[in-house]
């Protein structure tokens, strides 16, 4: 009897022993290692939290940033009897309060040796041509495309565990097959001599060491994390299958997150454009301040703005005002490229299933003739009307068209899994 080649033998063995240590993980355990291990989930994750923590500045504008600072308007002098001249202004800065900043200063100022307190003043201060529902608009659709990312990242790792899982289970399979219809192929090959069926024989064993090679490459390319478990990760692939294909039928393909996210953009556009005038305008700070004059104790208020304007900016305004007309019509386009692109692959997706059911229809036919095939052969042998070989041939045959068939199984599974991630699944 010939041996099946050491190669092949030894790269499934080492696949395996590859993965021994990850035999034992589940589907969880798996998943969150890979997520950790994409760069494209790790880098989304910050995105999201930078885009969050943006957004809290119009969702909570009650909750403002604070700053401390120190500002002089003479530098301090001490000498041997002291503090001698100048002044140091403590303040406090409450920031982006309700769009505004509110300043509290309390200047300490050097007299006769030592550190006074000054007059302590009250101010708040705001720009006067404020966009502050597009910016918010703005700052919840870079949320959207964030969480839109994530979720890609996410189902991408899911979809690719998936296949891994079914892909290994498939080459496996295959390989376990093959050997052994090469086996059974050389032992017969050994024991016929008729010229004919030595060629058919001859020709079979060529193509199941082919099959073994292409089977030992591809189950080579499947991640080592999958290891020897996924005949029960299996099971895990079938469950999300279930779980997922709920969002088909009650998930709304047309309202994604990317395209919640363009929504939101496009109308944060449209609000720009109507005030296309603001990038040739000056827009003058407002301040309204309260100082409390503790020499003559009494308060005293004021109002005052300050502006700055480039008479000369190089077509700076220019491009700004001409941004503002256009980016509506560009997040328009946007927004219909992606309606329409999502369309598309939802077409196709179930133009594939579609397309796959036939396969598999056509296979369970292909699998009943071999079935019958196989089963008169085993007769005819029995009656000694028969020769082994074609016996062998009829079994192998069956065997070929029942891996084929799983093989359009596991594809149908994964066109299944790739529908449901249009509608929704794994938000």
């Amino acid at each position: 009897m010939r041996r099946i080649p050491k190669a092949t033998i030894l790269a499934l063995c080492a696949w395996i022993a590859a993965a021994a240590a990850a035999s034992a993980q589940g589907w969880d355990q798996l998943y969150q290692a890979r997520l950790q291990a994409s760069s494209a989930y790790l880098e989304s994750k910050l995105a999201l939290k930078t885009a969050e923590l943006a957004c809290d500045q119009y969702a909570k504008p009650y909750i403002p940033t604070v700053a401390i600072a120190t500002t002089t308007s003479s530098s301090l002098s001490i000498g041997s009897e002291g503090f001698s001249s100048g002044s140091l202004t403590p303040s406090i800065t409450f920031e982006n309060l309700l769009g505004a900043d509110l300043a509290i200063k309390a200047p300490l100022v050097a007299s006769s040796g030592s550190l006074g307190f000054g007059n302590p003043s009250v101010s708040l201060t705001r720009k006067l041509f404020m966009e502050t529902e597009a910016d918010r608009l703005d700052a919840l659709a870079a949320v959207a495309a964030a969480r839109a990312a994530v979720r890609n990242a996410e189902n991408a790792a899911r979809i690719a565990l998936a296949t891994d899982i079914l892909n290994a289970n498939y080459y496996v399979s295959l390989i376990e097959v093959d050997r052994k219809n090469l086996a059974t192929l050389e032992r017969v090959r050994k024991a016929t001599v008729e010229p004919s069926y030595a060629r058919e024989l001859d020709k079979r064993i060529l193509q199941a060491r082919r099959s073994m090679l292409v089977a030992q490459g591809a189950l080579e390319n499947v991640a080592d994390d999958i290891g020897p478990n996924a005949e029960a990760l299996n099971a895990e692939v079938l469950r999300m299958q279930e779980e997922w294909a709920k969002y088909v039928d009650s998930g709304d393909p047309s309202d994604s997150l990317e395209i919640q996210g363009l929504k939101l953009s496009l109308e944060a556009a449209e609000r720009r454009k109507a005030f296309g005038l603001l990038p040739w305008l000056p827009n003058p700070s407002l301040t309204a301040s309260l100082a409390y004059d503790a020499d003559a104790g009494a308060l005293d208020w004021g109002l005052s703005f300050s502006l700055s304007y480039k008479a000369f900016d190089k077509g700076q305004s220019s491009l700004a005002a001409l941004k503002r007309g256009e980016y509506p019509k560009i997040l328009a386009i946007k927004l219909d490229t992606a309606r329409r692109s999502r369309a598309d692959g939802i077409r196709k997706t179930r133009d594939a299933l579609k397309l796959l059911a036939l396969d598999r229809r056509i296979q369970d036919l292909e699998i009943a003739d071999a079935e019958d095939a196989a089963a008169l052969m085993k007769r005819l042998y029995d009656g000694g009307y028969a020769s082994e070989d074609n016996l062998v041939i009829a079994q192998i045959d069956l065997e070929v068209e029942r891996i084929l068939g799983r093989k359009i199984d596991f594809d149908i599974l994964i066109q299944r899994l790739n529908l449901a991630n249009y509608f929704g699944a794994g938000s």
